[in-house]
This record gives C-alpha cells, structure tokens and sequence, in this order.
C-alpha cells in the first residue's frame, strides 16, 4: 500500500520529475556543446568549465519553461503544440543567454560573458533533443513501441473513413495500446488516399471493397469514422459486415464534433440514432466516439 501510494501519479510528483529531469538533461546538454566546441579534446577539464555557468544556464532555462508552461504538459498526450512550447521556450532563453554573453561597459562581468556563440547554439540544439525527446518518449512507447510488443491484441478492425476523426480514433486505439481494437487498415473513397498511411496503418481501398476486404482479413469489427454517412449508405454498410458476421459495428454519432475539447466520450455515450432505430434492428450496432483532448495522465 506504501509503495502504491509512492507511486501514485500526482501533478506535484510530476512536476517534481520533470523539474529534477530538466535539471539533468540542461547540465549534460552543456557538457556535451562544451565537449562539441573543443572538438572532444579530452585534455580540457570540462566539469569546471560546466560548474562555473552552469546556474546561469539552469536558471535561465527553467524560468522560461514556466513561462512557456512547459510543465503544465500532460506527458501522455504530448502534442505538437507542446513541443512548439518548448521550441519558444528554449529560443527564449537562447536569447536571454546570448544577451548575458555580450560585454558592457557599465556592468560588471558574469561567468557566461564572453562566451562562445557556438557554444550557445549547440546547448541549445541539444537541449531540444533531450528535452522534448522526455516529454514524447512516454507517448513514443506507448504508441509505438509497445505496438510491436507482444502485448494481447483486440479485434481485427477496419477504419472507414481516413479523414480527421479517423486519425483520431486510430490515435484513441494506439493510446489503449490496441487492447480492445487491432485496426487492419483504412478504407476511404478518396482514391488519392489509396496506398497511403496514417501512423502506419494503410489505407487498403474504397468503402465500396469493405466486404472483400472483411473476408480477406478475418476482420471482427467495424469502425464508421464519417459522422455525415447517410442513411442508405450507413445501411449498406452494416448489412455487408453482418452478412459476414462481424458483431461489432460502431460509428462516430453526426454530433460529435471533434474541435470542441469539451465534448467527451461520457457526453457522447447516451447518443441513440433514431433513424437506424427506428428503421433496422439495432441489437448489434452501436456508438462509438473519441475526443481529441481525453482526460491528461500524469
């Protein structure tokens, strides 16, 4: 219980993690641009040379990451909009070094004036790398690595549609590491998306294919990712995949809407298609939503 309670993720442990990591990874970034600028001489006592700038650099570069909110990232869902947080970040205080570097006649000199440019410019290159390759390497495992684990995979699965939500819901699935839905692949009737992939998974044919390709593929669910699929061809669809008896049907309800972050799946769930409902027998189809912005993880 002790142990459990340790290691329960809080925002306070989190920030803490990521406080003392960036502490780590800002000195070794200044290690190595030093080792970089003397072209690996290893005659140079580089320790010192890192000890007397090196709270400089360290305050310099955590005032900017509270700015930027860097540590308000949820590590799980890191995003492109975070990694540009950190660009910003560290070209800020890129800057603010820089301005500390440049002698002036009326103040007094710091360790870091006179420094090299170039070794400012290599701190900063890898400080990005080691800094956002933290903040991605939780999402990289979790949606790629353990993907080509050996970890129970969910049902075979066909995606239709290979548009915005479909992309959503692939990342949805990934992010579950694949436990209840093995997405097989895409289909799309945009034929300029044929051969292409999305995280991977191919984009196999056209909707018009779906019952060759569920024959093909030992294919055990459906995915609808058109939320504006008409009636006719939402009906067409479902009798295709029943006719080979795949049980699990699901579509993303017209509603969703997947640029507003506050609707969420438990908004989504009590969705009913009074249309299909109404016009077919609905004991083996259902709903099912994603959300662009799920609940953070530490």
């Amino acid at each position: 219980m002790l142990l459990r309670n340790i290691l329960y993720p809080t925002y306070l442990k989190r920030f803490l993690f990521f406080l003392i990591s960036d502490i780590i990874l800002i000195s070794c970034s200044l290690f190595l641009s030093l080792v970089f600028h003397f072209d690996f001489n290893i005659n140079i006592n580089y320790l010192s040379l890192v000890w007397e700038v090196l709270a400089f650099f360290v305050s310099v570069k955590l005032i900017a990451f509270g700015i930027f909110r860097i540590y308000r990232m949820t590590w799980r869902y890191v995003g492109i909009n975070d990694l540009f947080n950190i660009i910003f970040a560290l070209f800020f205080s890129g800057l603010v070094l820089v301005a500390m570097s440049i002698p002036y006649a009326n103040i007094p000199h710091l360790p870091v004036t006179g420094f090299p440019k170039r070794i400012l410019f290599a701190d900063g290159i890898i400080s990005l790398c080691l800094i956002s390759g933290l903040r991605i390497s939780k999402r990289l495992y979790l949606e790629v690595l353990r993907e080509k684990g050996p970890s129970k995979r969910g049902k075979r699965t066909i995606i239709l549609g290979a548009g915005n939500t479909g992309e959503m819901i692939l990342r949805n699935m990934a992010r579950h590491g694949y436990s209840e839905f093995n997405p097989i692949g895409f289909l799309d009737d945009d034929r300029a998306k044929i051969g292409t992939y999305i995280h991977g998974i191919k984009v196999l044919n056209t909707t018009h294919t779906l019952s060759d390709i569920i024959a093909e593929n030992a294919i055990e669910a459906v995915i609808i990712a058109i939320p504006t699929l008409n009636y006719k061809k939402l009906r067409e669809t479902y009798d295709s995949a029943r006719k080979l008896n795949v049980n699990h049907i699901k579509i993303v309800p017209r509603i969703y809407n997947y640029e507003k972050p506050e609707i969420n799946l438990k908004t989504l769930e009590d969705i009913i298609a009074d249309e299909i409902r109404r016009k077919g027998d609905q004991k083996n189809i259902s709903f099912f939503a994603f959300t662009a912005t799920p609940k953070p993880e530490p």
